[in-house]
């Protein structure tokens, strides 16, 4: 691993570069705020990514996780020329070892809180102060230590969840976007790298209500995000949408929910079955629509055994993804 500074220029504020290019001053509520992006094979849309979160936290952390050396070369100049703080990983961390790393990192400068985000995600003007302000309006017993957004799919097509009226205790909430309270990291452990990557937040967020903290969807905050490629098709009176995943990504998913349920199904044993009829819908989406059926379906149940017989982290089984 190695890590490279480009230190920003001495200034009373911090600052950043907006979108347009000009420099804004960062939020007085956010300063107590990191971000962490992780990037691997990064395309012309971390820019756009970065643009959008600098100007809303006090620091960024992009964690690279071992992408080709194209790709690291671009990445370390669109973090020059923005300074920020890249981390660059000789192998892939999977998405907990860099939330970890980042984490780490954050704590030791100072930061309470750090926002997470895919490197091809925008996080929404505002987003962060709208997150804030949900800890002070946090009526609850317990303190939050995440906050989320709600999270819409870019197709206005297709159905969308009402913007809730409220803060809300959730259950667990998908990582892009969403606020994390470094005291909780830091009490339950961090995430847990087994996961690598899919469910690695879920896990975070069950692990943080085991040990007396909340998950709160915070109202007002929305955020726009479409998990793999999706395509909504026709069917019936219905417009269901597929995630057009790869193989070697059905394969975690399918694998890490098996762990996940196996880990938590006591616990919270209705969220767990609302999982698993999800899980259904998804393979049954593939079956009719999706490219590739057999190789994506061979990975997903190769995903159901190895889960069932608890094996975790990095896979190398690569024999199924040979169509990616």
């Amino acid at each position: 691993m190695k890590e490279t500074q480009y230190a920003i220029g001495g200034h009373s504020e911090p600052v950043r570069a907006g979108v347009s290019g000009s420099q804004e001053t960062v939020a007085p509520g956010t300063r107590s705020v990191a971000a962490c992006i992780v990037s691997y094979n990064p395309g012309p849309e971390a820019r756009l990514t970065l643009y959008s979160v600098l100007p809303q936290v006090s620091k960024v952390f992009v964690i690279d996780n071992a992408s080709t050396r194209q790709s690291e070369m671009a990445l370390s100049d669109l973090c020059a020329e923005l300074s920020v703080a890249l981390t660059v990983n000789n192998e892939n961390t999977g998405v907990a070892g860099a939330f970890n790393q980042a984490a780490s990192m954050a704590i030791s400068q100072g930061y309470e809180w750090m926002l997470l985000m895919d490197q091809d995600t925008v996080a929404p003007v505002g987003l962060v102060q709208r997150l804030m302000r949900g800890v002070d309006r946090w009526g609850g017993i317990r303190l939050p230590a995440v906050l989320c957004p709600l999270s819409l799919e870019s197709d206005p097509s297709g159905h969308q969840s009402a913007v809730p009226d409220a803060d809300t205790a959730v259950g667990a909430c998908m990582s892009a976007g969403s606020m994390v309270r470094l005291a909780a990291w830091k009490a339950v452990g961090g995430y847990d790298e087994s996961f690598f990557v899919d469910y690695v937040d879920h896990d975070f967020c069950f692990r943080c209500r085991q040990h007396g903290w909340e998950v709160v969807q915070v109202c007002g905050a929305v955020m726009v995000h479409s998990p793999g490629s999706p395509i909504r098709h026709r069917f019936l009176w219905k417009r269901p949408a597929t995630s057009n995943r790869s193989a070697l990504r059905g394969y975690y998913m399918a694998r890490n929910r098996i762990l996940f349920y196996r880990k938590y199904w006591r616990f919270d044993t209705r969220w767990v079955l609302r999982d698993v009829c999800n899980a259904v819908k998804e393979v049954v989406l593939v079956v009719l629509f999706e490219s590739s059926k057999r190789e994506k379906l061979n990975a997903i149940g190769v995903g159901v055994l190895d889960g069932c017989r608890g094996l975790s982290g990095k896979t190398q089984r690569q024999w199924f993804v040979s169509k990616r």
